[in-house]
């Protein structure tokens, strides 16, 4: 029972956990640290740890912070012109949103529906103030009578396609996402949290406690600092293949912003009652240690990890962490909804249950069965990637590679019992390799003759070298070529790009630049000088 107790405790970095990695954390002490010095010595860190070309989406997004902070040191990075383009970039883009948002906001205002945002748009309009923190989509909750007018309204607003949410998805359900025409993202939320169904005397408490706040001239709400702070950390503490450690970021600017006026005792309460003490513990726990935010004693006198259940533990622990499962959302959430059904008195099947929070209604046993079918063959497939590398090969099985391993590709697909991804005009695999001589075979499907265009379009380059492919095997199933010592990067990561024209008897109602039906990279070793990999 110790060793089950140690092994619930143990938080992982991420990619296998949550929580941030050596570089990230730096990227984050770069930012937020209130020592300038301090920030600046972490910043040069970061700088020399990670190349440009193989920065992970996660510390991207964190771009627009960091060109914001060296400005105010008077620092410049070697990189500067990229920095300064990306951070233009995401302000724009923020500021897209926050646009979108007063449209939005109005349009509910105007049928007299209360909001609350959330995210975001709530941390930009009350603790980053100047928006330097991006943001993707608007988050935006109503209360839950009030939910089918909203989806009635972003419905006649222009969604592409319409939303059709079931009266069982606004009982169990948390909420769904829209895409408008004009190119706004709204996710729509009537319940708080994913995988803790608050009551309605619960969410009462929460919309009780907010603020009102103003974008532009539309009204709005937002919760009040110490239930901000749970929030975020809630779905913070959550296991995604793009690296989450952005929500540390948040609770600083909440917590700093909040400065003397932050109610420790009614966070503590809030987490007790939501059984998410671990979340808020374990997350004021590391910005006290890395990033220097004094927390008062009172702040974990209120949370005592000691009284935390058993089931907790485990929901803490497996939500965290990578699973064996396949990337896709439907599956990643699948451990905490299973918590959640449990400690909701489990309404009704399991499985209706979590294809309620994906707001699938209708023939859910058939998608259920799609997804597992699709789930269990990208689960083999990651187990299979393993079993090379004891024969001293490394295969890269595409349908299990993380986000950040994959520039220009399509979603996974499914043939039969295995997995693929088309690639697009130009796409990138970022793999980990040890510098050596390999012969790589690549494994495609036979979709496309590599006597016709294949062979005169398709262009293969390891970090900018060029690549002499040549199909072996049955159908040509196989296309192999071979990379030299000299070909790699400094870095630990290097690049395998995939150039190749469109297919060319693509359906009409195909809009994808359809390329390589890829299935798996597989790097043979033939020279080390001592060492393979």
């Amino acid at each position: 029972m110790k060793f089950l107790a140690r092994w619930m405790d143990r938080d992982q970095a991420w990619p296998r956990g949550c929580w941030p990695n050596e570089a990230q954390r730096l990227l984050l002490q770069a930012c937020l640290l209130e020592d300038d010095a301090a920030a600046t010595s972490a910043w040069r860190k970061w700088e020399e740890l990670v190349p440009w070309d193989f920065i992970d989406f996660g510390s991207h997004r964190l771009l627009l912070l960091l060109h914001d902070r060296l400005r105010r040191l008077g620092l410049t990075s070697k990189d500067q012109g990229r920095l300064a383009g990306v951070a233009r970039y995401y302000w724009v883009q923020t500021e897209l949103r926050q646009r979108q948002a007063m449209g939005i906001l109005q349009l509910f205002e105007k049928a007299q529906i209360p909001t609350l945002l959330l995210k975001g748009a709530a941390l930009n309009a009350t603790v980053y103030r100047t928006g330097f923190r991006a943001m993707n989509d608007l988050d935006v909750a109503v209360r839950r009578e009030d939910a089918p007018r909203a989806v009635q309204l972003l419905n006649e607003a222009g969604t592409a396609p319409p939303r059709n949410v079931s009266e069982e998805s606004f009982r169990h359900g948390h909420g769904t996402n829209f895409n408008l025409a004009d190119g706004t993202e709204v996710d729509l939320h009537w319940d708080f949290f994913h995988s803790r169904s608050l009551s309605a005397a619960q969410q009462q408490s929460l919309w009780d406690a907010s603020l009102p706040v103003k974008i532009g001239p539309a009204s709005s709400r937002v919760l009040c600092p110490a239930d901000q702070l749970l929030h975020t950390c809630e779905h913070g503490v959550r296991y995604n293949e793009t690296p989450p450690f952005r929500w540390l970021a948040d609770a600083f600017q909440i917590m700093r912003g909040a400065g003397t006026e932050m109610d420790w005792q009614r966070l503590a309460s809030q987490a007790t009652e939501y059984n998410a003490v671990l979340q808020v513990s374990r997350s004021l726990q590391w910005l006290n240690e890395h990033l220097d935010l004094p927390i008062p004693d009172e702040a974990l006198a209120g949370m005592d990890e000691r009284k935390v259940s058993l089931a907790n533990r485990m929901e803490y622990r497996v939500t965290g962490q990578r699973g064996l499962a396949g990337q896709h959302t439907f599956w990643q959430t699948f451990p905490e909804h299973v918590f959640a059904w449990h400690r909701q008195g489990r309404p009704g099947s399991l499985t209706k249950y979590h294809c309620l929070q994906h707001n699938i209604s209708q023939n859910h046993r058939s998608r259920f069965a799609e997804f597992m079918k699709l789930g269990m063959l990208q689960t083999m497939s990651r187990v299979k990637a393993v079993v090379p590398s004891i024969r001293k090969r490394q295969r890269f099985v595409v349908s299990t590679l993380a986000d950040d391993e994959m520039i220009g590709c399509h979603e996974v697909e499914r043939s039969g019992h295995r997995t693929f991804r088309w690639t697009s005009g130009e796409s990138t695999l970022v793999v980990t390799l040890p510098r050596c001589e390999y012969d790589v075979d690549v494994q495609v499907f036979p979709w496309r003759a590599w006597g016709s265009d294949l062979a005169s379009e398709l262009k293969v380059d390891f970090n900018r070298h060029g690549c002499l492919v040549t199909p072996v095997g049955d159908r040509n199933r196989v296309l192999r070529f071979s990379i030299q010592r000299d070909m790699f990067c400094p870095a630990s990561q290097q690049r395998l790009t995939f150039r190749c024209g469109s297919f060319r008897d693509v359906p009409e109602e195909e809009t994808r630049h359809l390329g390589l039906p890829l299935q798996s990279v597989c790097f043979r070793p033939r020279q080390c000088g001592g060492t393979e990999s």
